[in-house]
C-alpha cells in the first residue's frame, strides 16, 4: 500500500514540472510579445538602447520574475511569488547599481602603427576623471583582433588618472583593429551589463618581414637603365638621325646649321632611352603554396624586393591574382600586403602573367614569386606571357629544399628556402 507521504510528494513534483513547463511557455510569449511591442510602438523605439544592457543571464531572471508573479497568482503558489518579489528586488538593487553616468576623458595611443612581424607593438590607455566628485571603479574593455584585453579601473578622484601599458602579439602578418575602448559597469551577479564607447578603433599593421636585396636593383635594374632601344622620338637624350620639319614639331629641336645650309627647316630626331620598370608577380594560388607557411615566406620574399626596388627610386607595380597592390611608397605598399591571403579558384599563373602584361606593357624587369607546388613547365608557360623585351627572374620558394639556381630556356628559377639566403641567391643569379 502506499504511503500518504509519497503519494503527497510525487503530486508535488509533477505539480511542479507543470508549473515550469507554464513558466516557459509563457516567457517565450512575454518575448514574443515584448519585440513585436518594440517594433510597433514609436515611443518605444528607444526602449531596445535601454534593454541592451541586460545580459542573456538577466533576461531569464527578468523573465522569470514576471511569469513566476503570473503563474503563482494564478495558481495560488505562494513559493513561486516569493521567488519572484526576490528576484524583481535583485533587478532593482542590480539598476540602481549601474545607473549613472560617468565622465571619462580616454585616449589610446600605439607607440606605432606599423611594426613588423616579431617586433614589440606597445599601446598606452589613459583614463582621467573629468567629473567634480570620485567616479566609481569601472573596468576598461579593449578589444585587440578577436580577443578582448580588460583593465580595471579604480575609484578615481576629481582630476585623477589611471594608465595601463600593454603589448599586442605580433606573431602573425595581417592587420589587427585595436578597439574602441569602452568602459564595462555591471552588478555583481551579472544581470546588467552597462557599456559606454570612448575612443574609436584603431588599425595596427603587422608588416611580413623583409631582408636586404640590394643586388636585384644593382644588377638588373642598372644594365637595363638607359639603354637605347629602336623606337625613335622626337625629344630624349640617344641622337638618331635629322629628318625634315613636319607640322607640330617641337621648334627647340630645330637644327638651324642644317637648315641654313638645306635651305628648309631640319629637325633632330633621338632614338627612345630604355627607363626601368619592374613588375613584381606574386602567385596568390593556394594550390601553388604548401602550406601556410612557405606562403608567408613567398609573402616575405615579394616584400623584400618590392621594397628594394622602392628604396632605389625605381617605377614598380606590383600585381597578384587578387589585383595590383599601391606601390607609391615602400610603406603603402607593405599596408596593402598586409591583407595578401591565399585563395583557392584563382586564375593560374600564365593568366596572371598575360594579365600584368597588359596592364604593365612597359616593364623591362619582371620577377615571379610562387611556391614549391607551381610546376617548372607551369613557370615557363607563365614567363612566355610576359613582355618580350623583358629580363624576367622567377623566385620559387621551397621551405623544405635548399637554395639554388638553375636556367631553363631562358628563365632564370632561383630556388628561396629561407629569407635570410635571399640576398645571396639572388646576387648569384643576376652575375651568373
Amino acid at each position: 500500500m502506499s504511503s500518504p507521504y509519497l503519494v503527497e510528494k510525487h503530486s508535488r513534483r509533477e505539480a511542479a514540472s507543470a508549473a515550469l513547463r507554464e513558466i516557459g511557455a509563457l516567457a517565450a510569449r512575454w518575448g514574443a510579445r515584448m519585440r513585436s511591442w518594440l517594433d510597433r510602438v514609436p515611443l518605444l523605439r528607444h526602449v531596445p538602447g535601454a534593454l541592451g544592457t541586460i545580459t542573456g543571464f538577466g533576461w531569464v531572471a527578468l523573465i522569470l520574475a514576471i511569469a513566476g508573479w503570473s503563474v503563482g497568482r494564478t495558481r495560488n503558489w505562494m513559493e513561486l511569488i516569493v521567488l519572484s518579489v526576490f528576484l524583481a528586488i535583485v533587478f532593482l538593487l542590480a539598476i540602481a547599481w549601474v545607473i549613472g553616468s560617468t565622465r571619462y576623458r580616454v585616449s589610446l595611443d600605439l607607440a606605432s602603427g606599423r611594426v613588423t612581424v616579431g617586433e614589440a607593438a606597445v599601446g598606452e590607455l589613459r583614463v582621467v576623471n573629468e567629473a567634480t566628485r570620485p567616479s566609481p571603479a569601472a573596468l576598461i574593455e579593449i578589444p585587440v583582433g578577436e580577443a578582448t584585453t580588460q583593465f580595471p579601473v579604480p575609484t578615481l578622484g576629481s582630476g585623477a588618472e589611471h594608465s595601463e601599458i600593454f603589448t599586442i602579439p605580433t606573431s602573425r602578418r595581417g592587420v589587427i583593429t585595436v578597439g574602441p575602448v569602452r568602459s564595462v559597469r555591471g552588478d555583481g551577479l551579472g544581470l546588467l551589463r552597462r557599456e559606454q564607447e570612448w575612443v574609436e578603433a584603431q588599425d595596427l599593421y603587422i608588416h611580413p618581414r623583409t631582408a636586404p636585396v640590394s643586388s636585384l636593383a644593382v644588377g638588373f635594374i642598372q644594365d637595363i637603365e638607359g639603354a637605347t632601344t629602336q623606337d625613335l622620338s622626337s625629344s630624349d637624350i640617344a641622337f638618331h638621325a635629322l629628318r625634315d620639319y613636319v607640322p607640330g614639331d617641337d621648334r627647340r629641336s630645330v637644327h638651324w646649321k642644317t637648315t641654313a645650309r638645306m635651305g628648309r627647316l631640319m629637325v633632330r630626331q633621338f632614338e627612345e632611352t630604355r627607363r626601368a620598370q619592374v613588375l613584381v608577380l606574386f602567385d596568390d594560388d593556394a594550390l601553388s603554396w604548401a602550406d601556410d607557411d612557405e606562403y608567408e615566406l613567398g609573402v616575405s620574399v615579394a616584400a623584400s624586393v618590392s621594397t628594394a626596388v622602392i628604396r632605389e627610386r625605381r617605377e614598380l607595380s606590383f600585381v597578384s591574382q587578387l589585383g595590383m597592390l599601391p606601390a607609391q611608397s615602400a610603406a603603402r605598399l607593405l599596408d596593402a600586403m598586409t591583407r595578401l591571403e591565399a585563395q583557392q579558384g584563382l586564375a593560374p599563373v600564365r593568366e596572371l602573367a598575360a594579365s600584368a602584361a597588359d596592364r604593365v606593357p612597359n616593364a623591362s624587369v619582371v620577377v615571379l614569386v610562387t611556391g614549391s607546388q607551381l610546376s617548372v613547365s607551369e613557370l615557363h608557360r607563365a614567363y612566355r606571357r610576359v613582355p618580350i623585351n623583358a629580363r624576367c627572374l622567377a623566385l620559387r620558394v621551397d621551405t623544405g629544399a635548399t637554395s639554388e639556381r638553375r636556367n631553363v630556356s631562358g628563365l632564370t628559377i632561383v630556388t628561396i628556402a629561407d629569407l635570410e639566403s635571399l640576398g645571396l641567391a639572388v646576387r648569384k643569379a643576376v652575375e651568373a
